[in-house]
């Protein structure tokens, strides 16, 4: 046996070997020890690192990339020190990141192999291990590989409980956000809601007082505070506090003093003077990227306001933003809302890229400008209804009974038509009675000639001529009997078919008639605009019947007023232009009058400003 055989079963060379083996196997329990017991990401992530480093034998550098931020990728754990060079695995993890795959290169003598293997969660790489490894055969390589994909599952497990703790501190966050916002949106008015809000506030998060400022003009302004039902706007705690909203407000960000450790705060400086020893942390609250108003928190134990603190604060301000300002818009008077709104237009009016509201702008100033200086034609408004001309009435003659009426109203009669009929017996036989009567004082006063009783003569003279007389009396109501249309026309009003037999009196109407090519309009125009009619006006005239054209006529006339369902109306008479036209009496329409050239505003408000006119003449004393 060789002496190095011998020297291998020595006692002393199975004692070292042992040794060594209690060493590794303690080293791995140290390992698996750190790994369960981490506190901390890099903790976990360097034993983790460690770890893979063991199962994979042979390893001379590791390292562990983690994204940090959007797309940034940082060291997360190096092996197996932090002091170890391995910039040379820079190129393996970029080409594993932007191939989204484990890779394979060879290392800086050629020999050497590095292994890069990405870590992925759905879909979305996280980060990448980078192992050099050595030269080793293709089955050793996959071992590696293989080793490595399932060693990620723990990295993963890292990611899934990191946005487990972020989703429940998002949620509980939101919850806290809610419970404020309905105990905000119970109070109506401003004044009240934002008393309601600093108080609840303040005894949640055990702060000593909660201050709520309004953005007024760019300055922040102090609404509530605290346990305070009043307090003195112009003291100079009032002045820090508010310098102390002005620099969130500007920043358009949360400022805390002193700093969270792990958090993001802006810059500080009116929160230093005005803190002290006091911890104090502003939010602002904002709606539709315009900032409203801020909180600020504060403790008087000068206890700093952590990262976790801050963003509950900025999901809460997220919340009550739209609703304080729509609490600001109700509060404010309607000139404040005026200057808001003036305000927008005129940011909107510098902004580059609104070409559109610039030009649109210019068009209504335009157009506004035309309505004060550019006149129109002012034209009065009245109802309009047509008549004839000429109207002629048809009355009975004498007292007696209807015994024909052949037409009534909106029949067109030629001259000489009958109209109506008056039962005339009674007048025929009147009629030969006056007759007889004649012939009786005729004979009589032949008998007295012939006699020469000159006396009896000149009696029966008289009484042939008084029978004379009454006998073309009769025989004039006879002729009268038949009542004619005197012209051609339409019947304007009349109807008696329903009244045959029935008596009439002496000068009752019966029929009115009108001419068929003669018409004159009506206007009915109102009180408060009959200063204006002037005879010799022309305007245009619009029927029902006739809506597709205008008639032109001419005031011929103004008359007196008349009262006519609660107004109090002229009667305008106008005459057509045209004669051509067929219409009928009784027809209804709109007229319009044109009494000159006036300004569009003054056309469009004249009535508004003549009725102001007058209830200031009746209320004031």
């Amino acid at each position: 046996m060789s002496a190095s055989s011998s020297s291998a079963n020595t006692p002393g060379a199975g004692l070292s070997a042992a040794a060594g083996d209690h060493s590794r196997r303690a080293h791995d329990e140290a390992l698996w020890g750190s790994f369960a017991s981490a506190e901390t990401s890099a903790e976990f992530c360097s034993s983790w690192l460690a770890l893979q480093c063991l199962q994979v034998a042979d390893v001379r550098a590791a390292l562990l990339l983690l994204e940090q931020g959007s797309g940034t990728f940082v060291p997360a754990a190096v092996w197996p020190s932090e002091q170890t060079d391995v910039t040379y695995l820079a190129p393996a993890a970029q080409q594993c990141l932007s191939e989204r795959r484990g890779v394979l290169l060879p290392g800086q003598a050629g020999a050497v192999i590095v292994v890069a293997y990405p870590v992925e969660l759905e879909g979305r790489v996280h980060g990448a291990v980078v192992l050099d490894v050595g030269e080793r055969s293709g089955e050793a390589l996959q071992a590696v590989l293989r080793q490595l994909h399932w060693g990620i599952g723990w990295i993963e497990t890292l990611f899934l409980r990191r946005q487990n703790g972020d989703d429940a501190q998002a949620l509980q966050r939101a919850r806290v956000a809610l419970d404020v916002l309905a105990v905000a949106a119970e109070q109506a008015r401003l004044e009240p809601m934002a008393m309601a809000v600093v108080n609840d506030l303040a005894s949640r998060f055990a702060c000593d007082r909660v201050s709520l400022g309004v953005d007024q003009g760019g300055r922040a302004r102090l609404l509530a505070m605290s346990h305070s039902a009043f307090f003195e706007k112009k003291s100079q705690f009032v002045a820090a506090l508010e310098n102390a909203m002005d620099e969130a407000l500007d920043q358009r960000r949360s400022v805390a003093f002193p700093a969270a450790v792990d958090g993001d705060s802006g810059v500080g400086i009116a929160h230093r003077d005005f803190a002290a020893t006091r911890a104090v942390c502003s939010v602002v609250l904002s709606s539709r990227g315009i900032g409203v108003g801020v909180l600020t928190f504060e403790r008087n134990q000068g206890t700093p306001f952590s990262a976790d603190e801050a963003r509950t604060f900025e999901a809460v301000s997220a919340l009550l933003g739209p609703l304080l300002e729509s609490r600001l818009d109700l509060h404010r008077w309607f000139a404040g809302r005026l200057v808001d709104q003036l305000r927008g237009w005129w940011r909107h009016l510098k902004d580059p890229r609104r070409p559109g509201f610039r030009v649109g702008l210019a068009l209504a100033l335009a157009l506004l400008l035309s309505v004060f200086l550019v006149d129109g034609d002012y034209r009065v408004s009245a109802r309009a209804v047509v008549e004839g001309a000429l109207q002629r009435a048809a009355v009975a003659p004498f007292d007696g009974f209807l015994r024909e009426a052949p037409v009534r109203a909106g029949f067109v009669v030629k001259q000489g038509q009958v109209l109506a009929t008056l039962d005339d017996r009674d007048l025929r036989v009147e009629r030969q009675r006056w007759l007889s009567e004649r012939e009786q004082h005729q004979g009589r006063y032949r008998d007295a000639l012939a006699k020469h009783e000159r006396a009896n003569a000149n009696v029966a003279l008289a009484q042939m001529q008084e029978a004379d007389s009454q006998l073309a009396l009769v025989d004039e109501k006879l002729a009268r009997a038949t009542i004619v249309a005197p012209f051609d026309g339409v019947v304007v009003s009349g109807d008696l078919s329903q009244l045959l037999g029935s008596p009439v009196e002496q000068g009752k109407l019966l029929f009115e008639l009108a001419p068929l090519e003669a018409y004159r309009v009506i206007l009915k125009v109102e009180d408060r605009d009959i200063r204006d009619v002037r005879i010799g006006q022309s305007g245009s005239l619009v029927l029902t019947g006739l809506a597709g054209e205008a008639l032109a006529f001419e005031v011929r006339n103004v008359s007196m007023a008349e009262a006519e369902d609660g107004k109090n109306t002229f009667r305008v008479e106008a005459q057509l232009d045209r004669s051509d036209l067929q219409l009928r009496p009784g027809m209804e329409g709109v007229g319009k009058i044109s009494v000159g050239e006036q300004s569009y505003v003054w056309i469009w408000t004249h009535r508004l400003s003549d009725w102001l006119r007058m209830q200031a003449w009746i209320w004031l004393p």
